[in-house]
């Protein structure tokens, strides 16, 4: 919980009350590598705040085949942003890589907390607006860079990824085959 206060604490002053209020809405978890803390076709509506270790969303086609859509390490936010903004059911999956810790907020007590301190639902309204920008450098990176351009592109903004996170994962993240990636590897040694 700690984790939580110091963040918000590094944007906006949070008195004794606004931490004993928040307190009382947050769930923290420990995960184990491989738990899956938010199944495909749920209606949970949470924010998951990472207090430790890593977490990915991803998205399972019905032959299996995985699409790594977020990974969130210390300090991040993730979640099904589907069904925490509609009354659909989620399509993505989220698993701890890690043994991990989280801190688990449903989606109406946020919404309370928001209407007792609006302070932070502007705070992270600003949040929320970086992720859809980061969302779509993604997807046009997605759509427009070579294999290698893409991996520069993860090694430049996410190095720390790389050594906690299965080649696979990383590859599916950036929309390549396993051997795409380790061809691109191989060429950015060479350079």
């Amino acid at each position: 919980m700690n984790e939580l206060l110091d963040y918000f604490k590094n944007y906006i002053p949070i008195s004794a009350k606004i931490e004993d209020n928040l307190k009382e809405i947050v769930i923290e978890k420990k995960l184990d590598k491989g738990e899956i803390i938010l199944s495909n076709n749920s209606m949970k509506k949470e924010h998951i705040f990472v207090v430790n270790g890593c977490l990915r969303s991803f998205y399972k086609t019905e032959a299996g085949k995985e699409y790594t859509i977020q990974f969130a390490i210390k300090n991040w936010w993730i979640g099904d942003y589907i069904t925490l903004y509609t009354d659909e059911k989620s399509v993505v999956s989220i698993e701890s890589l890690t043994n991990s810790t989280v801190l688990i907020i449903d989606k109406t007590k946020v919404e309370g907390f928001y209407k007792k301190y609006p302070q932070f639902e502007a705070f992270q309204r600003k949040n929320f607006e970086k992720r859809i920008a980061t969302l779509q450098k993604r997807i046009l990176s997605l759509l427009t860079l070579t294999a290698l351009e893409k991996y520069n592109q993860f090694i430049e903004n996410y190095s720390v990824f790389e050594r906690i996170i299965p080649n696979y994962q990383i590859a599916s993240y950036l929309g390549i085959t396993p051997q795409s990636l380790s061809r691109a590897r191989k060429e950015r040694i060479k350079k």
